[in-house]
């Protein structure tokens, strides 16, 4: 329409409007060619979408009477019911197939059935608890001792003449609260109190000889730093990797760490200690004051799919009535920014890679994490990022696969890099971009049918890249990054009760946290020992827990049992996968 009205105009003045005209649709060609070098995964979605409707538009416009492909599509009948579940079992069964046929690798979650016990009489039953919670005993009694002799060194806050029950009993109370995932302080008190199960831990660890109040080891937890208790889990982990026993499941030959901020749990009001953080809810003019405690919680997420709880880092708020009277309120990057140099105190001489989210993409983070010798993966945030994701999807065209693995758990993946390039405000840092672009295969839940998806993830990383060690750092590294993600969801909804303060003394809610982390950690470790994994596969996670804790609390077992399991010798074997 501009260009017939510019024809039809006066030639002077077709020549003086024709000029600016095309200049502003030179500048919106060059807008809009920036814009799809910029996001190319939006432009082919709306190129697919574009051929979806000129398809169905043809096939309207067909005569009647015309068989296709796209006309059946249109007029078939929806499936339901039997005929959908079929449909969709026989396009899992197609996907699966092809997956096979390129070698790529199927790891089931579990291999759990839906069937009865396999235990016919008590005496099987009693064989068979036995067996699962012995494996669980020996892994305890493998990583327990040590733990109990440095719980006995933390300085004890109370009074020498008022102490009835010993420092190591009261931790141990509540580590053991914890083990067992229970939800309260009245819910210890209830359960673990009881004669029998105090018995059988007694026989186990002879180091329980009383049986104290939990409201006793929170007014201890009070007074206790709780960088104790944290320096005491640190202690377990440098155990293991003194031992060896993440020697073939690290990445890069450094100890993979992944960083994620949670919210604790929040309250209405202004009743709780200054230190936490504060916030204004509700949309009226009397907006409503809520205090909540939020977290930056680091975990170690090995490539065999075991997670375990490393360090927390606490947000607070900080009053300064001179500097600021109303107070300073932390952030996740403060929160890093402290985390860090902790963790290099603690591993001075470890090789650590850190998999960060892409909040974490600034140049402070990426310079502290240089300055400590750490490598890392930060997911690369394109939209922040602009100039520096124009330069690198230019890169796309010349990606290539793994060799001898075109695909990795159902997806055809091809990697892209650019290694060494100059980054900060006084171009200090080089660092390198990879990217990986995937196509895979899935069932819709609607239609039954097999749909071709694709995606596209990319990472800022410290160390170079080459076709070699894209999969170990991408696939088995940053990819796992929602292991964090799913430790944390585990905590919180799966029986450790993350969201329950147990005190409200900051000291206090903070020594249970470190006790619930450590807890968590010894449960992940002692489940992917080679046979408590066997248990898990074949009657599921949660199962084997219960079963564990019934046949515990409960007099399955006899007293002489349990004297024999302390003349095993302790046993500790991962799992690799």
């Amino acid at each position: 329409m501009t260009d017939t009205l510019v024809h039809n105009a006066a030639p002077g003045v077709r020549d003086n409007w024709s000029s600016p005209v095309h200049g502003l649709i030179d500048k919106y060609e060059q807008l809009l060619s920036e814009h799809r070098a910029m996001f190319p995964d939006l432009y082919r979605i709306i190129e697919l979408k574009r051929q979806n409707a000129t398809t169905v538009a043809e096939a309207k416009s067909m005569p009647s009477g015309t068989s296709t492909i796209c006309q059946n599509s249109l007029l078939e009948r929806p499936l339901r019911g039997k005929e959908l579940r079929a449909r969709m079992r026989e396009g899992h069964h197609e996907i699966r197939q092809q997956v096979v046929s390129m070698n790529a690798e199927i790891i089931p979650r579990t291999q759990a059935h839906n069937r009865k016990s396999s235990c016919a009489t008590i005496e099987e039953e009693r064989n068979f608890r036995s067996e699962i919670v012995g494996a669980k005993i020996r892994a305890w009694r493998s990583l327990l001792p040590n733990l109990i002799k440095q719980l006995s060194r933390i300085p004890d806050p109370r009074r020498a003449k008022s102490v009835k029950h010993k420092l190591t009993v009261l931790m141990m109370f509540g580590l053991f609260g914890f083990i067992f995932r229970l939800s309260s302080r009245r819910e210890m008190n209830r359960e673990l109190t009881g004669a029998l199960i105090h018995e059988n831990l007694k026989r186990i660890f002879p180091e329980i000889e009383t049986i104290p109040h939990a409201d006793t080891l929170a007014r201890l937890l009070e007074g206790t730093n709780p960088h104790d208790i944290e320096a005491i889990h640190i202690g377990l982990i440098k155990e293991l990797i003194k031992n060896k026993k993440f020697k073939n499941v690290l990445i890069h030959g450094c100890l993979p760490v992944t960083i994620d901020g949670t919210q604790k749990l929040y309250r209405d009001g202004l009743l709780q200690d200054g230190q936490w953080c504060e916030r204004k809810v509700g949309k009226s003019k009397a907006e409503d004051v809520q205090q909540y405690i939020y977290v930056l919680e680091a975990n170690i997420t090995l490539k065999n799919g075991l997670t375990i709880p490393l360090m927390t880092e606490y947000l607070y708020r900080e009053h300064n009535e001179l500097l600021q009277p109303t107070g300073k309120q932390d952030s996740e990057t403060t929160a890093l920014e402290r985390m860090i140099p902790r963790l290099k105190k603690y591993f001075p001489r470890q090789k650590m890679i850190f998999f960060l989210d892409g909040m974490y993409a600034t140049q402070p983070v990426m310079g502290m994490l240089h300055a400590n010798c750490f490598e890392y993966l930060i997911k690369f945030p394109k939209e922040k990022l602009k100039d520096l994701a124009k330069y690198f999807n230019k890169n796309k065209s010349m990606s290539s696969p793994v060799p001898d693995q075109p695909a990795y758990r159902k997806r055809i993946q091809e990697f892209y890099w650019e290694n060494n390039i100059p980054y900060g405000h006084e171009w200090q840092l080089s660092i390198n971009l990879v990217g990986c672009v995937e196509q895979y295969h899935v069932v819709n839940p609607k239609t039954g049918k097999i749909v071709l998806c694709h995606s596209e993830h990319a990472w800022i990383s410290s160390i170079s890249l080459n076709i070699n060690n894209a999969h170990e750092l991408c696939n088995l590294g940053a990819r796992k990054m929602w292991f964090i993600e799913d430790s944390i969801n585990t905590e919180k909804n799966r029986g450790y009760h993350y969201k329950h303060a147990f005190s409200y003394d900051w000291n206090g809610m903070k020594g249970f946290h470190y006790l619930m982390r450590l807890a968590h950690a010894i449960n992940a470790i002692s489940e992917f020992t080679k046979k408590m994994k066997r248990y898990i596969k074949e009657i599921g996670c949660s199962a084997t827990l219960k079963i564990i804790k019934e046949t515990l609390f409960s007099p399955w077992l006899s007293l002489a049992w349990y004297e024999a399991q302390k003349l095993k010798i302790p046993q500790l074997r991962l799992q690799l996968e």
